[in-house]
């Protein structure tokens, strides 16, 4: 629908009829588009702006007021972590429950109060429409140590979706394995693993995952965009698509025997306790050389102890008083290393070893309970 001039004001205002789309223009500096509706008491009412987004210079001022002219929700900038390296955030977008039944109005204008030709903008006026996006870093994996890479799963929300979120491989090749692939309610990312098949792979192998929820009773799939998270200056963060998830395998991965928990459920771990993890992992002579220490875990959760068994690994998981509250649930990511002994420099003592990564251990989902 288009917008019609004149609507400055609530005398000379355009009525609209939700859900709806408005494509309009701020046609003059100080120009201010008003929008009437009728809503009802406890109805949820987004207006969303697109204009910074589709290439025009408005910098939007977006309000919702009632009949009186009090202003009941009101936004400047919003920042959509789809928009890639855009670096000002200029659209507006306001979520709100509506108090009571009656009219209402919503104001769009530049909050530089500029105007003219390019200043388009297309207005969005309805109920909430729950929805997601996910984006995969890095865009690529290089596995050379053991057969397991950790990625970064990131949840987009929109319109107040706030349920959990499963995230899996589609059409993989045989013996492609993922873990820890629950996104947790209300969690925007959490880190995940892949394992490679224990087979040689030549060459860079191209994988697509897809992450399924449910909403309003509807199993909705959504497409896992591969992306490499880049900082650059103004909006430091941004997730860049990429083409494809590329995954190469070398060195001694190639060759490494599989490895894998031996439960794939949730560890649970009590406030102030303890919890055990199995690992199924062959040669245990390599084994008793490696190293394993949490990386980057939640505060309060420690690698207590790790005993080597005749086929695997038992991992030893406390949450002290520091933990998370009893219902967090995450994911673990275990890092395994050698230490690597320094020889003589210039007829000096040995130096100190030093650490060298070989990857981590597929993750380990887990939640803090109550003891």
């Amino acid at each position: 629908r288009a917008e019609v001039e004149p609507n400055n004001t609530v005398r000379d205002v355009q009525r609209i009829a939700p859900p709806v789309i408005i494509n309009g223009l701020i046609s003059r500096p100080g120009d201010v588009d008003v929008f009437r509706f009728e809503g009802r008491a406890g109805e949820e009412v987004v207006a969303e702006v697109y204009a910074r987004r589709l290439g025009s210079p408005l910098d939007s001022l977006l309000r919702l007021t009632d009949a009186s002219g009090r202003v009941l929700a009101w936004n400047d900038d919003h920042e959509d972590r789809e928009a890639r390296l855009l670096t000002h955030h200029a659209d507006s977008y306001l979520s709100t429950r509506l108090p009571k039944t009656g009219t209402y109005f919503v104001r769009l204008a530049d909050s530089q109060q500029h105007g003219g030709d390019s200043y388009a903008y297309r207005l969005r006026v309805g109920p909430r429409r729950p929805d997601f996006a996910v984006r995969v870093t890095p865009s690529s994996a290089n596995m050379r140590g053991l057969p397991v890479a950790p990625l970064c799963v990131h949840v987009l929300r929109r319109d107040g979706f706030n349920d959990e979120i499963e995230v899996v491989l589609k059409d993989a090749p045989p013996g492609f394995t993922l873990s820890g692939g629950r996104v947790p309610s209300g969690r925007d990312s959490v880190r995940i693993t892949l394992a490679a098949p224990p087979r040689q792979i030549d060459g860079p192998v191209a994988l697509q995952l897809e992450a399924r929820a449910r909403i309003g009773g509807t199993m909705v799939v959504r497409p896992v965009v591969p992306a490499d998270d880049m900082m650059q200056a103004f909006a430091y963060r941004h997730l860049v698509p990429a083409r494809e998830l590329l995954v190469a395998i070398g060195g001694a991965a190639r060759y490494a025997p599989p490895i894998g928990l031996a439960d794939a459920g949730p560890v649970r771990i009590p406030v102030g306790g303890t919890a055990q993890v199995r690992v199924n992992a062959p040669r245990r002579p390599a084994l008793s050389a490696i190293r394993l220490e949490l990386f980057e875990p939640p505060k309060g959760v420690i690698l207590e102890d790790v005993t080597v068994e005749p086929d695997g690994l038992t991992l030893v998981l406390k949450a002290d008083a520091g933990a998370p509250k009893a219902g967090y649930a995450d994911n673990l990511i275990v890092e395994a290393f050698t230490e690597m002994a320094g020889g003589p420099q210039n007829g000096r003592a040995a130096n100190r070893g030093r650490r060298l990564s070989l990857g981590v251990l597929p993750a380990i989902p887990f939640e803090i309970i109550q003891r």
